[in-house]
């Protein structure tokens, strides 16, 4: 796990860009919907390779383009 800094706001940001709610974002992903609610409320700075992957992949990003944005 990685530990991100600015995790919540650009996952916030995305999510808002896209109208996603924490809910829908893990019934596309299938990433748990706690999980991404304490990511977003910036409880939960740890983010696991796998689900940083995931979430690049949805946003049509790579790991690398993510991983910068959300350091």
């Amino acid at each position: 796990m990685k530990n991100f800094e600015h995790a919540a706001e650009v996952l916030s940001g995305l999510m808002e860009a896209q109208g996603l709610t924490a809910a829908e974002l893990s019934r596309r992903t299938e990433i748990d919907a706690g999980i991404l609610r304490a990511i977003m409320t910036g409880r939960q700075k740890n983010i696991s390779t796998r689900n940083v992957m995931t979430l690049a992949r949805y946003f049509g990003m790579s790991m690398q383009e993510f991983i910068e944005k959300v350091h």
